[in-house]
């Protein structure tokens, strides 16, 4: 019955994710096509660097369907690891920040009485931004939601407790060095945009204070929090820290936080290193690039970390299980 129960859940957030992603994909392909539905600044959204990232956003957009069908029906456990994991760690870390961030601006926005506009500028309505946000926010409920309980059928020996872990892997020595050398960084990162959700203008170009949004600073508070869980959660799984909490804890956190460092560092670099539409008319933007830069470094760096454990953790549980097989 539990099982069932499970299947049944898997079913409905994967077809939760499907729903959310296909409105996105629509408005992206009316964009593609040459239309102006929800268009603020046509010349804009006609320039070859949004055409690309409309282009890109649609093709992601997609992946995420493909991820969510795969994750809700049995024939996804036969898709290779390769063509799940690192689509759906990035994923995770990009949806993560909606689906804290959206609810807790639209939370502040009711209870504050003069709150600063969610959204302002740019080359689309203030109502796709919220559509989108939205759907952002529906879409990694039902990812996340579907991936964890795909993941807890498919690889069960990564959410064991860490006290039933081999203790002296053989890449532990580099596994301390990585985790020691990036963990101070992406606290570091995470204690930045703290200071800018809660109003420090450290490193932003000038005039950034004017345009300061509720969900910006949502979006800030939200950031530290994944960077500081990606940290947090590294060197508990390197340094056997907190055996006594389940072992989901460490690996969602340290999944979820380097998969955020990680996208939104690369999405940052992406737009910098093409000079795309989005990036034009902002000055004094280099110490926000070279922060962008440093996400990507070091959510690459804790992610393959993340990977070197926990795949020593499935190898270790698959010899115990032969050790201890009956013959």
């Amino acid at each position: 019955m539990r099982r069932s129960r499970q299947r049944t859940l898997r079913w409905l957030a994967g077809y939760v994710a499907v729903v959310s992603a296909l409105p996105y994909l629509a408005l992206k392909l009316v964009w593609l096509g040459g239309g102006t539905l929800g268009v603020a600044d046509p010349a804009m959204m006609r320039e070859t660097s949004m055409v690309v990232l409309n282009a890109i956003t649609a093709g992601m957009d997609v992946v995420a369907i493909f991820l969510a069908l795969a994750l809700t029906h049995d024939w996804g456990s036969r898709v290779p690891p390769w063509l799940v994991l690192p689509p759906m760690w990035v994923a995770s870390g990009l949806l993560a920040t909606f689906v804290v961030a959206v609810p807790v601006t639209a939370i502040l926005s009711a209870l504050t009485s003069e709150s600063p506009p969610v959204v302002t500028g740019g080359p689309v309505e203030r109502w796709v931004y919220v559509l989108v946000y939205l759907e952002f926010a529906g879409l990694g409920v039902g990812l996340l939601t579907a991936f964890l309980l795909h993941a807890r059928a498919r690889w069960a020996a990564v959410f064991q407790p860490a006290a039933h872990i081999v203790r002296q892997a053989a890449t532990h020595p580099l596994q301390v060095v990585l985790a020691n050398a990036g963990a101070p960084i992406a606290i570091a990162l995470g204690v930045l945009s703290l200071a800018w959700a809660v109003g420090a203008t450290v490193g932003l170009p000038q005039g950034a204070a004017g345009h300061r949004t509720v969900f910006g600073a949502v979006f800030n508070g939200t950031d530290a929090v994944l960077a500081i869980a990606a940290a947090a959660g590294v060197l508990m799984m390197v340094h056997r820290m907190r055996e006594t909490l389940p072992g989901w804890v460490s690996v969602a956190m340290a999944w979820t936080g380097t998969g955020s460092l990680f996208g939104w560092g690369l999405w940052r670099t992406i737009n910098v290193l093409g000079e795309t539409a989005l990036m034009g008319g902002l000055e004094g933007t280099g110490f926000l690039n070279l922060v962008g830069l440093l996400r990507l470094v070091v959510g690459l760096v804790l992610g393959m970390l993340l990977l070197i454990i926990l795949t020593e953790r499935c190898a270790a549980s698959r010899t115990s299980v032969a050790v201890n097989k009956p013959v």
